[in-house]
């Protein structure tokens, strides 16, 4: 389940799959050093802000590349051509840039979701918060904040997690995977315990195959590895 196991790109093709809008674009994305790249044809220029605000919206995403984005011959001139009449569907290529970044604005200012992992999404009025948040009350305050923005009718929280020390999950690499940072007396299995809440060899082998690690036995301190499909908030600190 999000958000733990996939990697920011696989957040964001998930995103645009989930949008009317984009859901059949075909379009080709990428993420390195936080930046995500996204490639294709659009139908009209006023899409770009649409995948803008949806980039913006999942965690460990902070600038976003539209030079390989082409608009359709025409598409701006049909637009123009028809008055400006839009359709409920089509309004909503305004509507995230304006609610969905709001939400992630206050969401992120608030101090204590500011480090949480939430992806801040939209589908139409309606505001989508998937991710982990550490309590019962950071999950309500939120849903509250998510809720106060002008022009949202509803806030999904169903993708919302309640897990322990969910912020210390919120560690990621370039390409938006969460990663652990090994350090002095550390071992395969206690980090698998640390994440897993098991130690259980297909705990620690998952992780050792996730990273190319030969001899589960050898790790050394400083060594970057990524944390594959994590189910569960870390425990406290074992060493």
């Amino acid at each position: 389940m999000w958000p733990f196991g996939k990697s920011a790109k696989d957040r964001l093709v998930e995103a645009l799959k989930d949008q009317d809008l984009t859901a059949n674009l075909g379009l080709d994305v990428s993420v390195a050093k936080k930046t995500a790249k996204i490639s294709g044809e659009v139908p009209n220029e006023r899409y770009k802000n649409l995948l803008t605000a949806i980039a913006n919206g999942i965690n460990g995403i902070e600038g976003v590349d539209l030079s390989g984005i082409t608009v359709a011959a025409g598409g701006d001139a049909a637009s123009a051509a028809a008055g400006g009449v839009m359709s409920a569907t089509q309004s909503d290529l305004d509507a995230p840039s304006g609610r969905a970044k709001a939400a992630h604005n206050l969401i992120k200012a608030e101090p204590s979701l500011a480090d949480n992992p939430i992806d801040v999404l939209q589908k139409g009025t309606t505001v989508v918060l998937r991710g982990a948040v550490d309590s019962a009350e950071e999950h309500a305050r939120a849903q509250e904040l998510a809720a106060s923005v002008e022009g949202v009718t509803g806030v999904d929280v169903s993708g919302l997690q309640v897990i322990a020390h969910a912020a210390e999950l919120n560690v990621t690499d370039d390409e938006g995977n969460v990663v652990y940072t090994v350090q002095s007396g550390d071992t395969l299995s206690a980090i698998a315990l640390h994440y897993y809440g098991s130690a259980g060899r297909s705990s620690y082998m998952k992780i050792a195959e996730a990273n190319g690690i030969e001899n589960a036995n050898l790790i050394r301190v400083g060594q970057k590895l990524v944390i594959p499909g994590t189910t569960k908030g870390p425990e406290e600190r074992l060493i």
